[in-house]
């Protein structure tokens, strides 16, 4: 910060919020995202920074208002995302949940309620945030795994957070390894798992992100791949999170169907066992 700091003294020196929101939103930074910094470092709401505009905007503000323009993302920032209308925690090196994801969560919450669902496993549980919601949704057991260490300890965080801790169980591990002996007590299994083709261009924010939760090989598909080699899905309900582009290879590998997002694109894959 040090460095920062010394670059961009002498500019904001004495510079009110006003003078610094237009400063930055020239520079091509959102009014709303630059409200959430000043925000964040004063402790206060976004309707208070827009109604003291007068004020001296602070210097550690500034900062992060250039570590922002970076790419940097926001959400690590200020270590707090929204999602289904709750907050939750999230750091560096766990991946950002996106708006999509409310609508995995969204079909999730209709079979669990459809089919009566007891148990419900995620694998790559991130921030914790399907988990956790799922279990506030509805108040099913859901059992989740995760290979990094850093993803069971903000899920954990999350669902302590939200008073879910007694509905969860978190695991290190390989997709469904640390619960292989429960495997058949598992209603639905859901996961968002890495689908982003190596090699193509992706959005700065992106590049400070885990790239084990991100890419998934050359064309995207290599988690998919290896999930249906190695589980026998009979009697189970399948929910992922899909690229728009790979329906059709993944309606083939499975016989599900795909389902599209807000934006029209297809984002879900479902697979629902006959007998269920």
């Amino acid at each position: 910060m040090s460095d920062v700091r010394d670059a961009f003294s002498e500019k904001s020196d004495k510079k009110t919020i006003s003078e610094i929101l237009r400063t930055y939103k020239a520079k091509g930074l959102p009014e709303r995202e630059a409200l959430i910094l000043i925000a964040f470092v004063l402790g206060k709401s976004r309707e208070y920074v827009l109604s003291h505009q007068e004020l001296e905007c602070p210097e550690e503000a500034v900062e992060l208002l250039e570590k922002r323009l970076t790419g940097y993302p926001l959400q690590y920032i200020v270590g707090n995302v929204e999602f289904y209308g709750r907050h939750f925690t999230v750091e560096e090196g766990i991946l950002i949940p996106r708006w999509e994801t409310e609508g995995l969560v969204e079909l999730a919450v209709e079979y669990i309620k459809r089919f009566n669902a007891k148990t419900v496993a995620e694998i790559g549980i991130g921030s914790g945030i399907i988990s956790v919601t799922l279990a506030i949704e509805t108040g099913v057991f859901v059992l989740g795994t995760d290979i990094n260490p850093k993803a069971l300890e903000i899920s954990c965080a999350n669902a302590k957070r939200h008073n879910v801790e007694h509905l969860v169980s978190f695991k290190l591990g390989s997709y469904l390894e640390p619960f292989e002996e429960m495997f058949y007590d598992i209603d639905i299994i859901i996961s968002n798992p890495p689908y982003v083709r190596e090699g193509i261009e992706v959005q700065r924010e992106l590049l400070y992100e885990p790239k084990e939760a991100l890419f998934a090989g050359e064309d995207g598909l290599n988690f998919y791949r290896e999930f249906f080699n190695r589980y026998n899905i009979k009697d189970k309900i399948v929910i992922m999170e899909i690229g728009d582009d790979q329906c059709a290879f993944l309606r083939k590998l499975t016989g599900g169907k795909c389902i599209k997002d807000l934006a029209g694109k297809d984002r879900y894959l479902v697979i629902i066992d006959d007998k269920c």
